[in-house]
């Protein structure tokens, strides 16, 4: 089928690259906020601390507006430490982590699926992943199939392209025909062309280095308390830095999630409109996102790592219904009409077909 008119590739990279960017820079700035708030707690609560009370009459305790009370070198060593403490947690997560795509198939279950397979939907499967990879110009994935999974979905994991897979469940074999199966795949390749795997982890990296800096007040606070009050200045100092970590920290971890669900909203978009440029069919991707609609709640991946790498899958695997800031995905009828601008879910017959039907074509294709 040709593509329509109204359907612009390049418009659509191009917006969801710049929001994406948007989005990235925001992140970055409010964990630096969180650095750099914390510094200044520290430079203020220690310049009036332990020192001025030893001084007394001497040397009265410094007075004044804030920012003139404030020891700046003190400052600039707890925000860069703060910051330190963030960015270590965050090398040691994405080591945990993690770069090859197979261990990640396998975690959920994911049977490799190889090149002598006898079966014929497994064949078709590895055939297209096979011509996908020349028209996406990158190196030719692992691939796997989540065998229990009766659910329409799919997914790419790996930080690089020489270390990516793909997974597919049963469901989606059995109810797609090639052509759908095939804007499914070209979605997956276009994840790793734009990159997508490494921004994922980057950003699951920086939210456990927040959850480190939580944790990290909680540890001070406690270490506070343990010492008693035998200084009185400086532990309401200690439990001030304490509460300041806490609180910042939790903060960050809310506004991280909420950002890394609006990257990983864009990237979907993105990679739907890199997918359909790679097939020169959007028609076909958005007929498998309509047969995912048409399933409603049983495409729900019943997998127990579901939750953790939904950001990572083809549709919503934990719930379709999923809306608003905390969503992974754009609301199904989005993504469908972005690529068929036509679509109406009211009179679209994909979208009411049954999945005994949809079954029943992929049977007559394969046999054919």
């Amino acid at each position: 089928m040709s593509r329509p008119a109204s359907f612009n590739f390049a418009e659509h990279q191009r917006q969801a690259r710049r929001q994406t960017a948007l989005l990235v820079a925001l992140f970055l700035l409010i964990t630096l906020l969180i650095a750099a708030a914390v510094g200044g707690l520290a430079g203020v609560m220690l310049a009036v601390g332990p020192e001025a009370a030893e001084a007394g009459a001497q040397q009265p305790r410094p007075s004044g507006p804030l920012l003139e009370r404030m020891d700046w070198q003190v400052a600039a060593t707890a925000g860069a430490l703060v910051l330190g403490v963030i960015l270590l947690a965050a090398g040691i997560r994405g080591l945990m982590l993690g770069s090859d795509g197979a261990n990640v198939a396998r975690s959920l279950g994911g049977k490799e699926v190889t090149r002598d397979s006898t079966n014929p939907s497994h064949r078709r499967y590895f055939n297209v992943v096979e011509e996908m990879a020349i028209a996406a110009n990158l190196p030719m994935p692992k691939v796997f199939v989540i065998k229990h999974e009766q659910g329409i979905n799919a997914f790419a994991a790996g930080l690089r392209p020489e270390t990516a897979a793909i997974g597919m469940t049963h469901g989606a074999l059995a109810t797609l025909d090639r052509d759908e199966l095939t804007g499914v795949v070209a979605h997956e390749f276009a994840h790793i062309a734009n990159g997508d795997m490494r921004l994922n982890l980057r950003l699951m990296a920086m939210i456990f280095g927040l959850v480190a800096l939580y944790v990290a007040g909680r540890m001070a606070m406690r270490a506070t308390m343990l010492r008693g009050n035998r200084d009185q200045r400086e532990a309401m100092a200690g439990m001030a830095i304490g509460l300041a970590l806490i609180v910042l920290g939790g903060l960050g971890i809310l506004a991280g999630r909420l950002l890394q669900a609006g990257i990983s909203r864009r990237r979907e978009y993105l990679a739907d409109a890199t997918g359909a440029q790679f097939t020169r069919n959007p028609e076909a991707l958005a007929r498998a996102l309509k047969k995912i609609g048409a399933l409603q709640r049983r495409e729900e991946l019943g997998n127990p790592h579901g939750e953790e790498v939904r950001h990572m899958l083809f549709a919503d695997g934990v719930s379709l219904n999923a809306s608003g800031l905390t969503a992974t995905h754009p609301p199904l009828v989005r993504r469908i009409q972005a690529l068929d601008p036509a679509f109406d879910p009211e009179t679209d017959p994909v979208w009411r077909m049954s999945q005994r039907d949809m079954m029943q074509q992929v049977r007559a294709g394969l046999a054919g």
